[in-house]
């Protein structure tokens, strides 16, 4: 007897010196909509519930009516793609994906179907997204995006946003028609205090700007992006507010104090259907930059109208506000093809000499307007300063490796 009773504190003293039983770990869940349980998820919202922060989703093929939230640091990617696709179908207007945290959550080879809302994350967030398809199915009339991180509150955090090798769709089936008006849908949004990365995506049919920079919401702030060799078109703001690439706010009702360095290199941006809608193509209000080796194919067509906020032209640089903060940007090597009414337009705030040598303004003599040729114009909304033109390209130039020219130029 006194043995058993001894055997039994032993025991009962090494259980509560244990403790509890430790939950198993969960590095790694995998998503299958036809099996369930053995650390298996039937949605991809349980596997975000199951996984430990910092571990992996993998979402067999098939089609997941969900909208999802992410409030830990994760990698949610397909598996399996050989024998189908991962769809995210998210349900009515709701946010197809959520992203609550400020860990950092990457998101690989899904596509995203949503009637309103595609990816969001608010606040101090770090969302990468890596050959994501991001299509609006039956969007609604007003304002939406397909992806979109914006950091308004002044917070000493910073947000991140990585989007590279990826497909937006401002509208499915597409619109094909030679005067399309496609909902009211921007691509990719990025706001406030957020440092970006959007680079080599396709973005087609939006009815907002493909890719819009704005500063934070007080004006202040720094944001920074690298836009770099996107393919952008059918790009057309229904309102005429926006354009295929814009930085910047519309018109502060105080002085801007927002910085950052806005590099848009490499891109594509046409007009394909020749819509009057498209007032500007790339447009550079705030911050310091390069625009470079950008092609610029016949965005503005002579039925372009004006805004309030700016006037018709390809590349606008800066303000029509003369005291708004100056900017210097460099606008260099770009082939400036086929738009109406100014290739190149320099705001009222512009008052140094922008860097505008070495583009092609499609015509071997030269830009128009104050410059000497018959190419896109060069237009100043006085009192800007004229840039520096010369030399300029002699023949196309974007796509090379070139970083000197002769055009106009007394070699």
């Amino acid at each position: 007897m006194t043995v058993h009773l001894a055997s039994f504190l032993i025991l009962t003293l090494t259980a509560i010196l244990a403790g509890p039983p430790l939950a198993a770990a969960m590095p790694s869940v995998l998503v299958n909509p036809h099996v369930h349980g053995n650390g298996t998820a039937k949605t991809i919202q349980e596997g975000i519930t199951m996984v430990d922060p910092g571990g992996k989703v993998m979402v067999l093929p098939g089609t997941y009516s969900e909208a999802l939230v992410i409030d830990k640091g994760l990698t949610l990617e397909a598996v399996g793609g050989a024998s189908g696709p991962v769809t995210i179908a998210s349900p009515g207007t709701a946010t197809a994906v959520q992203v609550t945290t400020s860990e950092p959550v990457t998101i690989r080879d899904v596509t995203v179907l949503t009637g309103a809302s595609g990816i969001r994350g608010d606040g101090i967030v770090d969302v990468t997204l890596e050959r994501v398809n991001v299509l609006s199915v039956n969007p609604p009339l007003g304002a939406s995006f397909l992806v979109a991180v914006s950091n308004n509150a002044p917070t000493t955090g910073r947000a991140r946003l990585t989007v590279l090798d990826s497909f937006l769709d401002g509208t499915v089936p597409p619109a094909n028609s030679p005067t399309p008006a496609f909902p009211q849908v921007q691509g990719i949004r990025v706001q406030g205090d957020v440092d970006a990365r959007l680079e080599r995506n396709m973005i087609r049919r939006t009815g907002g700007a493909c890719i819009v920079v704005f500063m934070r919401n007080d004006f202040a702030g720094e944001t920074n992006a690298d836009i770099l060799d996107n393919d952008l078109d059918e790009c057309y703001p229904l309102g005429r507010l926006g354009s295929l690439v814009v930085q910047g706010q519309l018109v502060p009702p105080a002085p801007a104090t927002a910085i950052g360095v806005i590099n848009i290199i490499g891109n594509t941006v046409r007009n394909t259907f020749q819509s009057c809608l498209p007032t500007t193509a790339i447009v550079q209000a705030f911050g310091t930059g390069r625009v470079e080796r950008n092609r610029v194919l016949g965005v503005v067509q002579p039925c372009a109208v004006d805004l309030p906020t700016r006037t018709r032209g390809a590349i606008w640089i800066g303000s029509l506000l003369a005291t708004a903060a100056p900017i210097s940007s460099v606008v260099r090597f770009n082939d400036i093809e086929g738009n109406a009414h100014a290739g190149l337009r320099v705001g009222r705030n512009i008052t140094t000499p922008l860097d505008a040598r070495c583009n092609w303004w499609g015509s071997a003599d030269g830009p128009s307007g104050v410059g000497p040729g018959t190419g896109d114009a060069v237009v100043l909304e006085s009192p800007a300063a004229t840039p520096i033109f010369t030399p300029w390209a002699s023949t196309p130039i974007a796509e090379t490796d070139e970083t000197t020219c002769t055009g106009g130029s007394a070699e």
